[in-house]
């Protein structure tokens, strides 16, 4: 886990980002500094973030609500960001291309270490948000798999309780272990992905 250096509280921090302060700040402005200082290994604080935006905290929370929606948003637009990373590294055609995919998302997400300093900051946390079935982050995977399966796998049905549970497989056996610091189960997170996908048949 990154070192703490500084001695008074978070909301002490020197900036190390801010929005220039030649135009007013977004609410996009505020995910985008949320997420600059999730992968610094830093604490997100409301109070930080709204001073550096030049924004007041109520204005923060009408754009993002609160400090957990923030980091929540955070969490899923990674997940889209390290899908996206992954997929013109990817190799083979079909179900092959699809779990290469699916590998190499995981691979990234396991070596995250700023993922990995904030499961040590806020173990309990960190498992409500990446294990939420109503989540954003169990939300915005479910549609990643859905776009991979649509695009790579045409030929077979997949319906929606497959997608589902290919998900939750990987909740449980990858973003759970992250959450409680342990090794993810990458591979049985993959066989059980192929397995699911095997079992729908072909399209008539």
């Amino acid at each position: 886990m990154k070192a703490e250096t500084q001695t008074g509280s978070p909301e002490d921090e020197v900036p190390t980002e801010a929005v220039p302060s030649f135009r007013k700040a977004s609410p996009e402005d505020a995910i985008d500094l949320a997420r600059a200082r999730f992968l610094q290994g830093e604490r997100i604080e409301m109070r930080t973030l709204a001073q550096d935006l030049g924004i007041g905290r109520t204005t923060l929370y009408r754009w993002v609500g609160e400090r957990e929606e923030l980091i929540e948003e955070v969490f899923a637009g990674l997940v889209v960001e390290w899908f996206e990373a992954v997929e013109s590294q990817a190799t083979g055609t079909g179900k092959d291309r699809l779990i290469d995919i699916f590998t190499r998302f995981l691979d990234i997400a396991s070596a995250s270490s700023p993922l990995s300093d904030f499961a040590s900051r806020e173990p309990a946390l960190t498992m409500r948000l990446l294990l939420d079935r109503r989540g954003k982050v169990a939300t915005q995977s479910k549609v990643l798999i859905s776009s991979l399966v649509v695009e790579h796998l045409p030929e077979r049905e997949v319906p929606e309780n497959i997608i589902d549970a290919i998900e939750m497989s990987t909740a449980a056996l990858v973003w759970a272990n992250i959450a409680a610091e342990r090794e993810p189960d990458i591979q049985g997170a993959i066989s059980l992905t192929e397995t699911l996908i095997d079992v729908c048949p072909t399209k008539a």
